[in-house]
């Protein structure tokens, strides 16, 4: 699935009308019907729709159209008295000539028309604003906008809800409160923010008449991560492979106080299918983890091997519960500063970068860095807050910077090598406990050590991750990383098939 803004949208346009001569009635016509397509008409019988006078108010009235052929009782309203588009012009005409009263709403005298129709009728379609808007909502759009919100009528937005943002995070005042929304060729970038869904609802993105060349053309290599892309990455595994084909890796956590981070993050790389797994770790908590690791080798730094596992590794994650410290410190840099094989930094691994960024720079390895918030806020100096609003850009420009492969946790997490961007699709806030990101980093250590390509490798184990809990969070309350981590391989199989 591809995200894409407002200037995406305004570039496919033109092309489309200018160089392949689609007439944009045709566009809109096109959208109307897939509209359509997502209404039930078992349930709902009769419909407000609420225009505005640009293209997505035409989006609505050639729906209202629609609907009246279909013999539906429909009320259809348009707000402000701006001159209308070509095309909302054109089908405003339509609708004249076969008969049907359009009620204008100017003043907040007009509403009372508007909230009749909205008591009476089953579902309301805003077609207020489209993916242009980009002025505060105010004045009678914000009358109509909570009128319709406060209104008992199942509601659906055309494209994208009248008052969200479509380029960057957050809503231009106020904002329809939508049920669905239909949306149109990409998913839109304005989606993604933490509070989107409350704005959108369920979110249907249909084509209408792009050919997908067109697309490809002016789209920015931003992708909302789906199964499709997993399935087609995850490899079945040749029945005479042996574990020396699936990877040695090497997890490096724990301490005193964390010895379950430990534990979980080589639990997890185990689950994910490595071929052999070994953690080391503090001598002092060496035996306590020895005892808990079944599946799993375990060794101390200042064991004689050491150097030796870390030479042969094909992966090695380093991080989960080290403690922000010197020893710390000195393990990232005596693995970052040798040449080998892709290294996955997590926890106090980026807790100790801060103001050693140059490691980065100066490491001739394949490095993937899992920051929270928090800790991208720590490493970026950019505070949580503005962190949030322009999350894409700010990973995108840090992974460009230091040629590092970012995944950014959070809803909807981020995953980018600087010149792609994938948004992952799955997890919950069930998962919200302690352990669930040792959990990710074992599994990105994991399939890297199998073979994946490392940025394909963060896309599919963040998809995993979430995927294990989506599933779990269906019959429980909450979703502990114990329970991700016995789910693993039941997911993967899934998806290998």
């Amino acid at each position: 699935m591809k995200i894409g803004n407002s200037e995406l949208i305004r570039n496919i346009d033109n092309y489309c009308i200018n160089d392949l001569g689609i007439p944009s009635i045709v566009l809109m016509e096109n959208a109307a019907l897939k509209v359509i397509k997502n209404i039930d008409f078992q349930k709902f019988k009769s419909f407000t729709i609420v225009c505005g006078t640009g293209n997505n108010g035409g989006d609505g009235l050639a729906v209202a159209r629609q609907l009246f052929s279909m013999n539906m009782k429909i009320d259809v309203f348009i707000v402000g008295n701006h001159s209308m588009s070509k095309d909302c012009f054109a089908n405003y005409n339509i609708l004249k000539n076969i008969g049907i009263d359009i009620k204008h709403i100017i003043t907040s005298e007009d509403m009372i028309n508007l909230r009749e129709a909205l008591l009476e009728n089953d579902m309301a379609i805003d077609a207020i604003f489209g993916v242009g808007l980009t002025r505060k909502i105010e004045g009678i759009y914000e009358e109509v906008i909570k009128s319709i919100n406060k209104s008992n009528s199942y509601i659906m937005a055309i494209d994208i809800p009248s008052g969200m943002k479509c380029d960057s995070f957050g809503i231009l005042g106020t904002s329809i409160e939508a049920n669905k929304t239909i949306s149109f060729e990409v998913y839109k970038k304005g989606f993604l923010d933490y509070e989107g869904e409350k704005y959108t609802g369920t979110i249907i993105v249909e084509k209408i008449g792009v050919p997908e060349y067109v697309v490809n053309k002016f789209h920015h290599n931003e992708y909302l991560t789906e199964i499709g892309n997993v399935k087609n990455i995850i490899k079945k595994r040749n029945k005479c492979a042996h574990k020396g084909d699936f990877g040695r890796i090497t997890i490096m956590a724990g301490s005193e106080n964390f010895t379950g981070a430990a534990y979980i993050s080589t639990e997890a790389a185990v689950r994910s299918g490595a071929g052999l797994v070994t953690l080391c770790t503090k001598k002092s908590i060496l035996d306590i983890l020895k005892s808990k690791l079944v599946e799993a080798m375990s060794m101390s730094y200042e064991d004689i091997a050491f150097e030796g596992v870390i030479s042969n590794s094909d992966s090695i994650a380093i991080g989960p519960g080290m403690g922000n410290n010197e020893l710390t410190l000195k393990c990232v840099k005596n693995i970052l500063s040798k040449n080998g094989c892709p290294v996955v930094l997590d926890a106090d691994a980026l807790n100790v970068l801060k103001g050693n960024l140059e490691l980065l720079k100066n490491s001739k390895r394949k490095i993937i860095i899992t920051p929270h918030m928090g800790e991208m806020s720590r490493l970026t100096g950019v505070d949580v807050e503005s962190l949030i609003e322009n999350r894409i850009g700010i990973a995108v420009n840090f992974a460009k910077e230091y040629k590092v492969i970012v995944l950014l946790k959070g809803y909807n997490t981020i995953i980018t090598d600087g010149n792609e961007v994938y948004v992952n699709s799955t997890g919950n806030s069930k998962m919200a406990s302690g352990g669930m990101g040792d959990t990710l980093t074992g599994i990105i250590a994991s399939f890297i050590g199998q073979g994946y390509e490392p940025f394909k490798a963060t896309i599919v184990s963040a998809y995993i991750h979430g995927y294990c809990g989506d599933i779990l969070s269906k019959e429980m309350f909450c979703v502990n990383a114990s329970h991700v981590i016995e789910k693993i391989p039941y997911v993967v199989e899934y998806l290998v098939k």
